[in-house]
């Protein structure tokens, strides 16, 4: 089975859908044993840069080298240094690359000729309609395709000897606005009866802006100038004026891409360069008639079941939202989505999670303070090596994914036949990367905004529930550092007071015997003033590491003072206590042979059994314990002084 990597940023971008849908057409048609793996971000879509970082993170989660072919789309990627990550990447890789639609030296091009298509339009504009002054509206400066375009626009203009100056270009966006703002510009750069007889512009929705702003403006499009445009978008046939624009289908592109890597691994040598065809259209914003009139009545007929599927999908996400919030943890809120969102129609979805996600959990058992929250160790670049399987919901049935874990992304997604697709998406918070999702045969979703907005929804709920248990675990700590001792991690005064009535209550309710123990450190006065206060605490310290390795876990251990402590817990017999006690004192022992203590590390210890049926309180049992524990204290003393 053949593996090709498509990296691309763009779904938010409509006619990005095409590449990949090329691709698979071709693949499915030559019945090839080739699958498509797409890591697609929206990386460039927001203000928050860290939130960009995260959404970029995705182009570091395979591993390149396990391909057999790659392909880059990196025209929509504003950050240069994603950009050379990836290519560097690329060329590491030893694989044959092919990049779209901008070209990447050692890597083979698939796109459309810019620079011929683009003389296509000034030369009509010039040799039908006789425009010799011209303005220039166009997409961003470090562009490829944008560069390549006004390359070809200057060319020809020197050729023809036409003047221009540089206050005849307005570069921004490929964007609506950039049409409004270009016009706007220019309009003002230049004096009003000094007009263009044509403005070209980058694509058809700078067209359209540029036409829009005019006409605010009390111009006419054509009558005092022209403009053209570039894609053919739908809005350029069905805006009035129709735009004159180029056209070229864009599913082309993806064909000729699984072609150029069916010859590569076949062992032939194409062409470095592979051009796709484009074609002139010339309709009303240049002063032509179009030939064809389109079908107006079809296309609102879309736009209006556009609208309506639109507005279901909202209802959808909406239900989506809401059942989310319900949600306590993450495998609930997956199984939301196929539930809520029948839109999402999928071979199958997964989601894959960094364990980092819960090791605050762990962290809250052994830490007695809050400093473990204050960064979490999630990867800002790259994946970690093992991650968890968190959901998988395959042909209509969620899988058992319980303590499932994967190395790398392929062995858990083989697939079984050619022509399968990979969607694969970023899930982070902010900048710091939490796993990804992955959407079998969804390419088809790549053409609307379901995903994004799916996956936004998702994330920022999961995010939320994520501060809501780390929230709830602070408070545990905040609750614990209240009731527990410092050095020991056992109950202190505050925490017993609480918690041994109630404790002693229950087990008399429950009919069962309860061991009450009291511990004292031997001659703790004695250890301080001769070895220092390091070694008090230190025998301090060792006491309760033994209580709380012999004692059972539901047990009442607690420092009640200096070097007093006091043991509740459930007795078994009437030897509970001399069984618990020598444990401890054999754990002592072995402390200080282990660290050679200049010092004997022992502990009286009193402890008396309270029988169900008794009528004593809770605190005679402890006065008891500690008479006995200063008996044997007692003792100890006489035997040291005799």
């Amino acid at each position: 089975m053949k593996k090709i990597a498509l990296i691309m940023d763009g779904w938010k971008r409509w006619f990005t859908f095409a590449w990949p849908a090329g691709i698979l057409q071709r693949i499915r048609q030559t019945g090839e044993e080739v699958s498509l793996y797409i890591f697609n971000s929206s990386g460039g879509w927001s203000c928050d840069e860290e939130y960009n970082t995260g959404e970029y993170n995705i182009y570091r989660l395979p591993d390149l080298h396990e391909f057999d072919g790659i392909i880059l789309d990196l025209n929509n990627i504003g950050y240069p240094k994603v950009r050379e990550d990836v290519i560097r990447r690329a060329k590491e890789s030893g694989v044959p690359v092919i990049s779209i639609a901008n070209e990447i030296e050692d890597f083979y091009y698939v796109g459309i000729n810019n620079e011929k298509a683009m003389r296509m339009m000034i030369e009509h504009l010039y040799e039908k309609h006789r425009c010799k002054k011209y303005w220039f509206v166009m997409g961003p400066e470090d562009n490829y395709e944008n560069v390549k375009r006004i390359a070809a626009l200057r060319a020809y203009m020197d050729e023809k000897q036409l003047t221009y100056s540089e206050s005849d270009f307005y570069c921004e966006s490929f964007e609506y606005q950039c049409g409004v703002n270009g016009f706007e510009k220019l309009l003002e750069t230049h004096d009003k009866g000094r007009l263009p007889q044509a403005i070209i512009c980058g694509n058809d929705n700078i067209a359209v802006g540029v036409c829009e702003a005019a006409t605010a403006h009390g111009y006419q499009v054509p009558k005092d100038f022209c403009v053209t445009g570039f894609d053919n978008f739908d809005k350029a046939a069905y805006y009035e004026p129709r735009i004159s624009t180029i056209s070229h289908i864009r599913e082309n592109v993806g064909i000729a891409c699984a072609d150029l890597f069916l010859h590569i691994w076949k062992g032939e040598k194409p062409d470095r360069f592979y051009y796709t065809d484009t074609e002139g259209i010339f309709w009303d914003s240049c002063g032509c008639m179009p030939g064809e009139v389109p079908d107006q009545a079809e296309y609102l007929k879309g736009q209006v079941m556009y609208g309506i599927e639109t507005a279901r999908f909202e209802d959808e996400v909406f239900s989506l939202e809401y059942e989310l919030l319900k949600c306590n943890t993450v495998r609930e809120m997956m199984y939301c989505i196929p539930q809520c969102i029948p839109s999402l129609k999928c071979d199958a979805m997964y989601l894959i999670l960094d364990s980092h996600m819960d090791t605050y959990k762990e962290q809250v058992k052994t830490h007695r303070s809050l400093s473990f929250f204050e960064e979490e160790d999630f990867h800002v670049e790259g994946y970690p090596k093992c991650m968890q399987v968190k959901f998988a919901y395959k042909n209509g049935k969620m899988l058992d994914t319980d303590q499932m874990e994967i190395e790398g992304i392929f062995p858990f997604f083989e697939p079984q036949k050619g022509g399968t697709d990979f969607l694969f998406l970023p899930m982070h918070f902010r900048n710091r990367t939490v796993g990804y999702f992955v959407i079998e045969n969804a390419v088809y979703l790549m053409e609307k905004q379901y995903l994004f907005q799916v996956i936004k929804t998702l994330t920022n709920a999961m995010e939320n529930l994520h501060k809501k248990e780390k929230l709830e675990h602070m408070n545990q700590i905040l609750s614990d550092l209240y009731v527990r001792d410092s050095v020991t991690g056992l109950y202190n005064r505050m925490g017993y007071q609480k918690l041994s009535i109630s404790y002693f209550t229950i087990m008399r309710e429950k009919k069962m015997p309860v061991l009450v123990m009291f511990i004292d450190l031997d001659r703790l006065k004695y250890i301080n003033d001769t070895f220092g206060h390091e070694y008090g605490d230190f025998a301090i310290v060792s006491i309760a590491k033994a209580m709380l390795k012999h004692c059972d876990a539901d047990a009442i251990a607690a420092r009640t003072g200096g070097d007093e402590f006091i043991v509740l817990e459930g007795a078994k017999d009437e030897e509970s206590g001399r069984v618990l006690a020598q444990k401890i004192r054999t754990e002592l022992s072995k402390t200080q042979r282990a660290m050679q203590l200049p010092f004997d590390l022992s502990a009286s210890i009193g402890a008396v059994v309270a029988h169900p049926g008794e009528e004593n309180v809770l605190e005679s049992y402890v006065k008891r314990a500690e008479m006995l524990m200063y008996e044997e204290k007692a003792e100890k003393k006489v035997s040291r002084d005799s």
